[in-house]
């Protein structure tokens, strides 16, 4: 499975210089961090007021798309060094639990060695970047403003990320030396290992690119199969791809060239239009969470569904989908909803299969439900689609995800009466109060999702505007009393540090794909094969339910992404209808058998109910979710007929 690791060190600052050391600098790092994200903050408010001054004045603010492109380039960049000193790394803890402690220690040593390689390396070749820029003069095209100060902001704060790595790599190696005298035997000899191994490597490079090249399905094979063996020892999967994408493009157009292409990509990706969409939406998620605009959400499905059979069921749902549109992940849905629904449920004489199933189930709906979907701004970022326009096509499917819940609980409830008891009416009263409160919420998903489908907007406008009204809605509430405020900041960065280093990774790792000729040889073979499209589809599928079950979404889409979307696309299958229903299968690889990472969530948080309990709860939500994806792949109208009407 794999696992977000964002634990705090606790930190004996007089017991070690380095222990000092590593807190001071992190301190540092995390201001530095929350400046840049209050930063976000200000330039999604300019944002907002250029949207209203050329909406009621015609007037725009010059340039104002440089101005964001640029402040967020500096400020994602900002947020890394600070993720690393919270340790918020994506990991593969599949077979985790088979690893002694000693062991454990050890690859965390070489995973935090690993992203120092990985970040060292781009700090560098950025450096080189940003002069590159300014001996040539370059100067963004409106403002005029000279583009190397900015990179070399960039490969400044990545640099003081690798120091920041450095005192992690030395803690980490003498908490791992504490652990005995075999453990330093064992790293020793695995440091001679790779030493020897890199010597090799270096020794025949010239023998191992000739044989790649001659060879290529094989050498892009054994890639394939070296970088998922890496990710099962607890490697970061970011520095995995970036380092495995870096020595494998080597073997096709040399050592050199492959760090300049990686700076490159990196770059290029910075200079993304839609570079700022996925940090605003993250924020608009956290401060709307601080607003308790979600919990309004769920009150009012509360009072809509009460009168009904399974009424607490149907209200989970419909509040996994209010607070997953506002949120954006599966798994913090399923906890903070199951945390909420779960005690209720079972008190109110709700089965334990049916409660858990419905709360495991109701996660998978965050993902996909706009506005602050962020695996569907991940599969834009990774696929150039359109952000705005993934928005709008996931507005059918999500009303039909959220249609077949719905379904699957009346079914349930009728077939299994005792399941779930009658809940109780709500006064008129009641549902106008739980109505009242809900504006903030409409007010969001209106302005986000009715600007870009009008075309008001862009996809980072509407990121912007909904960030600043969510933070004004906090504001007014009197959420952000006290230390609240700088939790939403700090919450920000160290979620935008760990997908953006998933990205940069991924960037590096498809430059591979695409200079390995990956992507047409899989289709000359598929073209060979003489199946149907529709088969390949069904079987591409298949494997991602599997990897779903075992790796968390955003995990499954940095790896895949880039080497299936030019299959599918090559099949004449659309990219919007492709984003959907990949964010589709992978959700359902979440609650399905053997290694659901929703139904083991649950459990963490049930220890008292079996894994098979919730699985036999939520198998009715897993033969919805297939009914679903065979009506998307059948009937592509669902996901395309409301882009097709969308304003220019």
């Amino acid at each position: 499975m794999s696992a977000l690791h964002a634990e705090t060190v606790e930190l004996d600052i007089e017991g070690s210089l380095f222990d000092w050391l590593e807190y001071r600098v992190g301190e540092v790092s995390r201001v530095v961090a929350i400046a840049c994200v209050c930063g976000m903050l200000f330039v999604a408010a300019l944002t907002m007021g250029d949207v209203l001054l050329r909406w009621f004045a015609n007037e725009p603010i010059a340039a104002i798309n440089e101005i964001v492109q640029m402040t967020f380039s500096v400020a994602i960049s900002a947020c890394i060094p600070a993720g690393m000193i919270q340790r918020v790394n994506l990991k593969i803890d599949l077979v985790a639990r088979y690893f002694s402690p000693t062991l454990k220690a050890w690859l965390e040593v070489l995973g935090s060695a690993s992203l120092w390689i990985f970040y060292t390396v781009l700090a560098w070749r950025i450096f080189i970047y940003a002069q590159t820029l300014g001996m040539e003069g370059r100067t963004t095209v409106i403002l005029g403003l000279p583009q190397s100060p900015f990179m070399y902001c960039v490969s400044l704060l990545l640099a003081f990320g690798t120091l920041v790595q450095t005192l992690i790599i030395i803690n980490e190696i003498r908490r791992a030396v504490a652990h005995g005298v075999s453990g330093v035997v064992g790293a020793f000899i695995g440091t001679v290992l790779i030493a020897a191994a890199t010597w090799w490597w270096v020794a025949h490079q010239a023998m191992l690119a000739s044989w790649a090249q001659n060879h290529i399905g094989l050498a892009v094979t054994l890639v394939f199969v070296i970088m998922w063996l890496l990710t099962l020892i607890l490697l970061p999967i970011a520095a995995i791809m970036g380092i495995v994408g870096v020595i494998s493009s080597s073997l096709f157009i040399g050592l050199f060239p492959s760090l300049g292409a990686a700076s490159t990509e990196v770059t290029g990706f910075l200079g993304n239009s839609q570079l700022a969409t996925l940090p605003l939406f993250l924020m608009m998620g956290s401060f709307a969470a601080v607003a308790d605009i979600s919990e309004d959400v769920y009150r009012l499905a509360h009072v809509l569904f009460g009168r009904l059979r399974g009424g607490l069921a149907l209200t989970t749902i419909a509040g996994c989908a209010g607070f997953g549109a506002l949120t954006g992940h599966s798994i913090s849905t399923t906890v903070t909803i199951g945390k909420v629904a779960l005690p209720e449920m079972q008190s109110r004489g709700y089965s334990q299969a049916f409660s858990t199933g419905v709360c495991a189930a109701g996660g998978t709906l965050g993902a996909l439900l706009p506005p602050a979907s962020g695996p569907l701004i991940l599969f834009a970022l990774l696929s150039e689609a359109s952000v705005g326009q993934l928005f709008v096509a996931a507005i059918g499917p999500g009303l039909l995800a959220l249609a077949l819940y719905l379904i699957t609980i009346a079914i349930y409830v009728r077939v299994s009466p005792s399941s779930a008891p009658v809940s109780v009416d709500h006064t008129p009263g009641q549902f106008m109060a739980a109505a009242s409160r809900c504006g903030p919420a409409l007010l969001l998903f209106g302005s986000v999702l009715g600007g870009i489908y009008a075309g008001v907007f862009t996809a980072t406008e509407a990121a912007a505007v909904g960030a600043f009204e969510s933070f004004l809605c906090a504001l007014f509430r009197g959420k952000l009393r006290g230390k609240v405020f700088w939790h939403v900041m700090a919450g920000t960065t160290a979620t935008t540090a760990m997908i953006y280093g998933l990205i940069f990774g991924a960037q590096i790792f498809s430059f591979f794909v695409g200079v390995s000729a990956l992507t047409e040889s899989a289709t000359n073979f598929m073209s060979h094969l003489d199946w149907a499209p529709i088969t390949i589809m069904a079987a591409i599928l298949v494997v991602y339910l599997l990897l779903g079950s075992v790796m968390e979404s955003f995990a499954v889409m940095v790896i895949t992404v880039p080497i299936v979307t030019p299959l599918v696309l090559h099949m004449g299958y659309d990219i919007l209808w492709w984003g959907i229903i990949n964010i589709c299968v992978v959700e359902t690889g979440l609650i399905h058998p053997p290694l659901g990472l929703n139904v083991f969530v649950l459990k963490s948080i049930q220890p008292d109910v079996s894994v098979w309990t919730v699985y036999k709860g939520v198998f009715p939500f897993v033969i919805a979710d297939l009914v679903k994806l065979v009506l998307l792949v059948l009937f592509p109208g669902i996901t395309l007929w409301l882009v097709a009407t969308m304003g220019s």
